[in-house]
């Protein structure tokens, strides 16, 4: 994040920032909360600016984990590698349109976009309807962050995607939501959101 040059932060920007921050908190003390609690980021994210760095960070730290992560078990070495080589691919090409936001970077996030969904593009028919079975949770994350670049009008609606993709969690008991194990990933959420606007923690 050493790039970004800190922003002027609004009153009702700020106390956003301190409602994620203070929720963070609680879920290292043991809390449980329902997913809702991170439409904050919607607001935070209708600046398309501010929305690309926050689901560029987001990207960079997903392709760190993964790229420390065994093949999970649902999955090949070689699926995995795919994976893994794909959203390094996708950092590098973020990077470089955020940095220099030409046609043909464009063009390269589009065509990355395209093989990224490729690589999760089976789908299954459930009661409900035909559901598109992803292999990897942190590889859609990327793929929403792409979306969310190349869609500065909906940037709120990706930007929370993208939000919530890093932070929600699965508990057996809890189901899905934001719980103690999203704690250090709500922290990386909030930490990102302090230093664009160079607040004190």
């Amino acid at each position: 994040m050493s790039e970004i040059t800190p922003k002027k932060v609004s009153a009702k920007t700020a106390r956003a920032i301190e409602k994620l921050a203070q929720v963070t908190q609680e879920l290292y003390q043991g809390k449980n909360y329902n997913i809702t609690r991170l439409t904050t980021l919607k607001s935070l994210c209708q600046d398309p600016a501010a929305a690309n760095h926050f689901v560029f960070y987001l990207a960079q730290q997903t392709q760190k984990r993964m790229a420390q992560k065994e093949a999970p078990s649902h999955l090949s070495p070689e699926k995995w590698r795919r994976h893994k080589a794909l959203v390094r691919e996708a950092v590098a090409h973020i990077k470089s349109y955020l940095a220099n936001p030409t046609a043909q970077a464009k063009d390269n996030l589009r065509n990355l976009l395209y093989k990224i969904i490729q690589l999760q593009n089976t789908y299954q028919n459930q009661r409900g309807g035909a559901v598109r079975m992803i292999e990897s949770r942190d590889t859609l994350l990327v793929e929403n962050a792409i979306q969310c670049i190349l869609s500065p009008a909906q940037s709120a609606f990706w930007g929370y995607h993208v939000g919530r993709e890093y932070a929600e969690r699965y508990h057996i008991y809890h189901g899905t939501g934001l719980m103690p194990e999203s704690a250090p990933f709500l922290a990386d959420i909030v930490n990102f959101w302090y230093h664009y606007y160079d607040m004190k923690q």
